[in-house]
């Protein structure tokens, strides 16, 4: 067996690695539209210059062929003391030790990278949460969970005055704010603020057993995130909370909807500063987004979320929206 870095302009090997994630994915779940799409994998690994690029990784007798497959997201300034990763091992492959053989080869990875720390990403199936394989696999190689999220799907579109509800209800206790939204590309005035709040996003969320930093975000990052998103093939739904005495965004929600897939529409950063909590900010900027996804006109058949579970205001805000559970997804972490 090879282990080796896939390189995603190969069309044959790349194919061959997204099939073994694909099946991995589909084995903890029966739906056809999950998590990242081939051309959005691809975009994220071929940008060596991003801030975050993505190694990829193929296990098998040929690079064709692999019978399991890994990832680890290489970040240039940010968070430099631990990596994250990911390992998928087809299902048919399964308990042949192909999963332990790939984490040794990641966790070596990450020492070359000089990451103290290794973050593997783990996804659970509805039926699985709390119980799936890995909560053996990982605790036997000496891992312990650093993050856990709960994943959360709300059906599209909503009843007819279901998002109109809402605003009526949390907007009057919001009237020191101004909820206001775009699409695809920040206006030039508000990108520098823009790029604040993605900074302080990573400490301002709670986290189970991870020290983050501050990320480096500047307006040439934002640009960066929108055009990467773009060759993903993936429009951005932004809504964000202006304070109107100081002028300042003091929180904003993302949600991107692929153009090729559009069936499931996914949450990405939500975030309101601490001091402007208690306002239903949270609320009104999601149901902003959600607008922008109904005048978009968009064939989404619903929104994924996700949360820490230690983030219950957020949890109360996806709930009350609608959402149930539907998974989730682990973070196990070993010390290097």
């Amino acid at each position: 067996m090879k282990f080796l870095r896939v390189d995603a302009r190969d069309d044959a090997v790349f194919n061959a690695w997204f099939a073994v994630l694909q099946r991995s994915e589909r084995h903890h779940s029966d739906e056809d539209n999950m998590g990242w799409h081939p051309e959005e994998w691809r975009a994220r690994s071929l940008d060596e210059a991003a801030p975050k690029v993505h190694y990829l990784y193929s296990y098998g007798p040929t690079p064709d062929a692999p019978v399991a497959v890994g990832a680890l997201e290489v970040t240039r300034d940010d968070n430099l003391h631990w990596i994250r990763g990911d390992l998928f091992v087809d299902p048919t492959h399964r308990r042949r030790g192909y999963g332990t053989a790939v984490l040794g080869e990641l966790e070596s990875r990450a020492r070359e990278l000089a990451r103290a720390s290794l973050l593997i990403n783990v996804i659970e199936g509805a039926h699985e949460i709390g119980t799936g394989p890995n909560r053996y696999f990982a605790k036997a190689r000496g891992y312990r969970v650093a993050e856990e999220n709960v994943r959360r799907d709300l059906a599209w579109p909503r009843p007819n005055g279901a998002l109109d509800g809402h605003w009526d209800e949390w907007s009057p206790l919001a009237l020191d704010y101004e909820i206001i939204s775009w699409t695809k590309r920040t206006p030039d005035e508000l990108v520098d603020a823009r790029a604040h709040l993605s900074s302080i996003m990573p400490t301002e969320t709670p986290h189970v057993d991870l020290d983050v930093e501050s990320e480096q975000w500047d307006a040439a990052r934002v640009r960066h995130h929108e055009e990467t998103t773009d060759r993903m093939g993936r429009d951005l739904l932004v809504a964000a909370a202006r304070h109107r005495t100081s002028g300042e965004l003091v929180g904003y929600s993302e949600l991107s909807v692929s153009r090729e897939h559009p069936g499931t529409a996914y949450q990405w950063d939500t975030l309101v500063v601490r001091g402007h909590r208690g306002h239903r900010l949270g609320g009104l900027l999601k149901v902003m987004t959600m607008r922008l996804l109904e005048s978009g006109g968009y064939a989404t058949k619903k929104i994924c979320t996700s949360n820490s579970v230690l983030n219950g205001p957020m949890i109360a805000v996806n709930e009350a929206l609608g959402a149930r559970v539907a998974g989730g997804m682990v973070a196990w972490r070993k010390d290097l």
